[in-house]
């Protein structure tokens, strides 16, 4: 069995399934996005950084409950298909994890948030000139 702590990412439309192993102990962590968007949008908070915000945090709670740390840094980058208040489709890949220091082995990086395209036949066309991708680094 392995030191290394492991982070399964396993993503679908409606939920997204974070695994975290190490040894023998295994933490599952689900995030239901349909009760996660419908209260932001109840709310009127904004999207796509409170989905960041407890995309990070279940992680770090996952990883948590099978390697205690303190202090967990992540690196991903998202891209959106057109301007991000255009966009049907945003894609996350998170590239690094560590906690306290220690590398964590990735395995499913991708995180696919599809909804349904209302673009234009031209804006659709054009949308290559207003793609969008952001990298983004946080320690919690």
């Amino acid at each position: 069995m392995s030191e290394t702590p492991i982070i399964k990412i396993k993503s679908d439309p409606e939920t997204i399934r974070i695994v975290a192993k190490r040894k023998g102990d295994v933490s599952i962590q689900t995030i239901n996005l349909r009760i996660i968007m419908a209260n932001l949008w109840w709310e009127g908070s904004p999207e796509l950084e409170t989905f960041f915000n407890v995309m990070e945090l279940t992680i770090k709670r996952a990883l948590n409950e099978v390697y205690p740390h303190n202090k967990m840094s992540i690196d991903y980058k998202f891209c959106a298909n057109d301007a991000l208040e255009d966009a049907s489709e945003i894609i996350v890949e998170i590239t690094d994890i560590k906690a306290d220091d220690v590398d964590v082995d990735i395995g499913g990086r991708f995180i696919t948030l599809g909804g349904t395209d209302s673009r234009g036949f031209f804006k659709k066309m054009t949308s290559f000139r207003r793609k969008f991708t952001e990298e983004v680094h946080k320690e919690i």
